[in-house]
């Protein structure tokens, strides 16, 4: 699914037209929400279990500070869910809320004017973002069965939390002078790979 999703992302954007809209402007609040991909919770052997999963969603907020640097923060989710094929009563689920700061530094125009060439950049924002993370994590298995008590029973609930500093790299393309669509890469992302909308605000 995520790669269909690439494909289709990357057709369209070879495929419209548009006046040279924009690039990153200062002073506007950036509203992102995102849907990411390929980095799921299958760290175990699941063949015997009904898999069904929410992709890790986001939502972004920033403020553009200056000509090529915003700042702001982000709230996440995703979940992966596991029914055993036999026991419809033993379900594993893992969740995973994050949330955090985020600093982004966008250099397209660096690039025209070192490369003396706008080309086709007027309608790309490229950046690279730096994400503060805390992510809460709450593992769930219930109906387990017991061997030295010859029950099922349900397992604690396993929580925790993880800080860390993860990067983004991506690039949007501008539809009109204030929506855009992104394609993301990098562990700054509830996901791997991640696509969304952006809207840029006075």
């Amino acid at each position: 699914m995520g790669k269909r999703c690439f494909i289709a992302l990357f057709i369209l954007l070879l495929g419209i037209k548009s006046n040279s809209f924009a690039q990153y402007n200062k002073q506007r609040w950036i509203i992102s929400p995102k849907i990411s991909f390929a980095d799921y919770s299958d760290k175990n052997n699941y063949e015997n279990y009904s898999i069904s999963k929410i992709p890790p969603l986001s939502f972004f907020v920033e403020k553009g500070l200056n000509s090529f640097f915003s700042a702001g923060g982000f709230i996440g989710y995703k979940r992966d869910k596991y029914v055993n094929d036999t026991i419809s009563t033993n379900v594993l689920k893992y969740r995973t809320y994050t949330t955090g700061a985020v600093a982004t530094i966008h250099y397209a125009k660096w690039i025209e004017r070192l490369s003396g060439y706008s080309i086709f950049l007027g309608d790309f924002d490229l950046y690279i973002s730096g994400a503060m993370q805390m992510a809460f994590n709450k593992t769930e298995e219930k109906h387990v069965w017991d061997s030295e008590t010859g029950q099922y029973k349900d397992l604690p609930i396993k929580k925790d939390i993880d800080f860390r500093i993860r990067p983004i790299f991506g690039i949007r393309y501008f539809l009109t002078d204030r929506f855009c669509m992104l394609l993301e890469v990098g562990r700054g992302n509830p996901g791997m790979v991640t696509t969304g909308v952006s809207w840029f605000i006075e």
